[in-house]
């Protein structure tokens, strides 16, 4: 592999048990769903963070919601699954009929070759024996970009660059006054976090946590 982000997990693995939408069944979804919690909880490295438990709260609810939900992915799971690289087994095919309805989405050019984005756009060709070799081009000029091992990685490329890398704070200039006026609510809440995180059912979480990815490292 060469001219890749580190901060992707490139050759990370699929699970082939994941099902992947359309759900055919409300026991599909389910499945899918509990899976991304999981996830997102065994990602998240606090104890746990707030964050992690506040939007394992909203995945739930989506679903509880939508009595069970449809055969699609609401727009959170899709958010969800794409910043955190959830391992579903996509194939190219399979995430680029999920993102169909996005801006620069990726377009079966039809002859095995792939094409996204705008201003750049990248073009993925198959190599010889698996992988793919990607171009970009941007304002004329077309040169190399990456050469990737498998599909999964073509898949990986697609979340780095269809996401959202920089939501508002992270990246941006926050409003001084702002910030500061949530400073003290947030002192409080950290606080009470704290005190949530110290009760048994969170440090069970935490030994748990740490044995399940204990366990797949072996």
């Amino acid at each position: 592999m060469s001219n890749t982000d580190a901060s992707v997990p490139w050759g990370r693995p699929a699970v082939d048990s994941i099902p992947l939408p359309p759900f055919g069944t409300a026991e599909e979804r389910t499945r899918f769903t509990r899976a991304l919690q999981l996830h997102v909880a065994l990602v998240d490295d606090g104890a746990p963070s707030l964050a992690a438990k506040v939007l394992a709260e909203a995945l739930g609810s989506g679903r509880r919601g939508s009595g069970g939900g449809g055969p699609d992915l609401t727009p959170l799971e899709l958010t969800v699954a794409l910043a955190t690289y959830f391992p579903a087994p996509w194939t190219p095919a399979a995430l680029a009929a999920v993102l169909a309805d996005r801006h620069g989405a990726p377009r079966d050019l039809g002859d095995g070759s792939w094409n996204w984005g705008y201003d750049p756009d990248f073009t993925a060709v198959p190599r010889e024996g698996g992988g793919w070799e990607v171009e970009r081009h941007e304002r004329g000029s077309r040169r190399p970009f990456a050469t990737l091992e498998r599909d999964g990685d073509l898949v990986l490329m697609w979340m780095e660059h269809v996401r959202t890398s920089f939501a508002y704070p992270y990246g941006w200039r926050a409003e001084a006054a702002v910030a500061e006026a949530l400073a003290e609510p947030a002192r409080a809440v950290r606080r009470a976090h704290a005190a949530d995180a110290a009760r048994p059912y969170l440090v069970n979480w935490r030994a748990e946590r740490e044995r399940f990815l204990d366990e797949g490292r072996a």
